[in-house]
């Protein structure tokens, strides 16, 4: 082990010394060249990172709608500031704690490293030796792995660093990068989070408590602090005193007493629809500039995106407080938007903050007879034109092994196009469905449903909403707003435009549209479907009144998943009520209960 750090050391030393000889402009000549040159790309590696991956500013990212904000955060707890915002005496006290030198090296301090250099060779110790400018480079640019290798980095890089920026610059760009503790980054964000006050109105108590952090954030937690914590804190304003930073006055009005920290929660409203208006929004930046995840969100976050959406305050709330009303055990997603894709609402039952599962986007489950109108009715009447008082054979029949029968095991014989849509009946569907293009069929609901497998999908049973990973309240919504449409699909935004206050180009999406069916098929559509809330399986949905009601419910067997999607003139909803863990809702079921809720949601 000794000889394998000796070899480093060596290493290292070398590396020090060919660039101290470039650095001064050494002439050499002979068996050295070779290693000149080595060591001349190793000196421009440093500012080939930095070029490549300029500092930047990091802010939460702001989400509008019709009257009101959001701010959300993809990269920690972090909302930087500026250089000409940065106190100048926050820098002095910063500089005094950390790097004393700082104002006079060009980024590394050759004492301070040999000292470490030579501390580290004793395993029981371990020195950084790094300035401002290293942990800056080590925090943007590397880990924090103890190895010599890195180290060598660390220098060249800050030696890069110092020759790209101002000291200004160097030292707002590090106070922004350091961590705090609780996924807390950055001495604004810290500032913000534990004392609820912008920087320049710290006071120096305050000032030395944060500072104690980012030595070692799981020992000196500012939420539980130790002795320690506070001898640290009392050392920090002592230093700062000797330094001449703060005036004895100061000292002595601080030094000594202890500080309360709380955490402010940052609060998100709405964050079952704002989720995903981030999620949509990073997926749109990969797309646009052909980034990773991670990049995608540094890219939003460095230019201060401003995402405005169109979410409905009145229609989002509205139906969070029915959806969180559901009997115990029950849950639920919950979709809504306009003929023209506008996604206004999105809810799930549980949801409280961002980050968890969201049942209105990620929940995918079987639709039952809810997919009919989709795979089987709007088909049959676009290549058969089917009227409402089309007869349709609902004799029991067996497609190989796979035997399709009705709730309650009803026996039926022949019956209307429009009875068939009301009263969700299996047997006349699959009638209905064998005796068109199905392979048709399937192209448009690939098109519409994310998780459409091919392979397994394409089967009758998919004609009754028995597929195999199934589909969420978001897709099933889309899917249908052909019915209000004019018999174009529109897949659904949550997003009008990302505009950029770096000045980056604005992202404007577009929606997945195609035109799948026609006028005459939309029309005999809406009046089957309005059937069902009249008359049929959905009839609660009718104590709504306006100029255009339908809907359509589903169940899959065992009555484990219940569906509703109602439409009127101004918005199409698709409920998911069940289990996360899927068990029997008979009782509800037979209420056609998801119908109760739409119900209750649009009053």
């Amino acid at each position: 082990m000794y000889e394998e750090r000796g070899e480093t050391m060596r290493a290292w030393i070398g590396t020090l010394f060919f660039a101290g000889l470039l650095a001064v402009g050494g002439t050499i000549s002979g068996a050295l060249k070779e290693e000149i040159e080595q060591a001349k790309q190793i000196m421009t590696w440093g500012e080939k990172t930095v070029n490549a991956t300029p500092l930047a500013s990091k802010h939460a990212v702001t989400l509008t709608y019709k009257g009101g904000t959001e701010r959300l955060y993809l990269n920690g707890r972090r909302d930087d500031v500026s250089v000409a915002r940065f106190p100048a005496h926050l820098r002095e006290a910063i500089m005094t704690i950390e790097d004393r030198k700082f104002n006079a090296h060009p980024g590394y301090d050759l004492g301070g490293i040999a000292r470490a250099f030579i501390n580290n060779a004793n395993e029981s110790s371990r020195q950084g030796g790094s300035t401002i400018t290293q942990q800056l480079a080590r925090n943007v640019y590397l880990t924090h792995e103890r190895t010599y290798e890195r180290k060598v980095k660390e220098l060249l890089l800050a030696r890069a660093l110092e020759k790209q920026y101002s000291k200004k610059e160097i030292m707002t760009a590090y106070s922004n990068v350091i961590f705090f503790g609780h996924n807390v980054y950055g001495i604004q964000a810290a500032a913000e989070t534990y004392f609820a006050r912008p920087l320049e109105d710290l006071n120096w108590n305050q000032i030395a408590f944060l500072l104690t952090i980012p030595n070692n954030p799981s020992l000196y937690d500012p939420l539980d602090p130790s002795e320690s914590f506070y001898e640290r804190k009392d050392r920090i304003l002592t230093q700062l005193r000797d330094a001449g930073v703060i005036s004895r006055q100061a000292y002595e009005t601080h030094h000594g007493v202890k500080l309360t920290a709380t955490y402010r929660q940052h609060v998100v409203r709405y964050p079952d629809y704002m989720d995903t208006v981030m999620k949509e929004a990073i997926r749109l930046v990969r797309s646009r500039y052909d980034l990773d995840e991670e990049a995608a969100r540094d890219y939003l976050a460095t230019n201060q995106a401003t995402i405005e959406t169109h979410l409905s305050v009145a229609r989002q709330q509205q139906a969070k407080q029915v959806m969180t009303k559901l009997p115990n055990g029950l849950n639920g997603g919950y979709a809504e938007l306009t003929p023209n894709g506008r996604i206004i609402a999105l809810v799930d039952s549980e949801m409280t903050q961002s980050g968890e599962f969201n049942r209105a986007t990620q929940a995918f489950r079987q639709p039952g007879s809810a997919i009919k109108p989709v795979l089987v009715f709007a088909p049959y009447i676009e290549e058969t034109g089917a009227k409402l008082d089309t007869i349709l054979d609902g004799r029991p029949v067996c497609y190989g092994t796979y035997c399709p029968t009705n709730s309650g095991n009803r026996i039926l014989g022949d019956v209307s196009f429009r009875d068939t849509v009301a009263y969700s009946y299996n047997t006349p569907a699959l009638a209905a469905f064998t005796a068109i293009d199905q392979e048709a069929a399937y192209t448009t609901a690939d098109m519409m449903f994310s998780q459409w497998d091919a392979k397994t999908d394409n089967s009758l049973a998919s004609a009754l909403g028995g597929l195999t990973q199934g589909v969420s309240p978001k897709e099933l919504a889309a899917a249908y707003t052909p019915f209000l449409n004019q018999g174009v699909y529109v897949s659904g935004q949550t997003i009008k435009q990302i505009r950029f206050e770096s000045g980056a180009a604005t992202i404007t999406p577009s929606m997945t549209k195609q035109a799948v069916w026609s006028k005459a098929t939309v029309a005999t559509m809406r009046e089957a479907l309005s059937a069902v809330t009249t008359y049929g399986t959905g009839r609660y949905a009718n104590q709504i009144k306006g100029p255009y009601i339908g809907g359509k419910t589903g169940t899959t067997n065992s009555h484990k998943d219940m569906w509703y999607v109602g439409l009127t003139d101004e918005s199409i909803t698709a409920i998911w009520l069940g289990a996360d863990t899927p068990r029997p809702f008979p009782e509800l079921a037979n209420r056609a209960y998801p119908a109760i809720v739409w119900t209750e949601a649009h009053r």
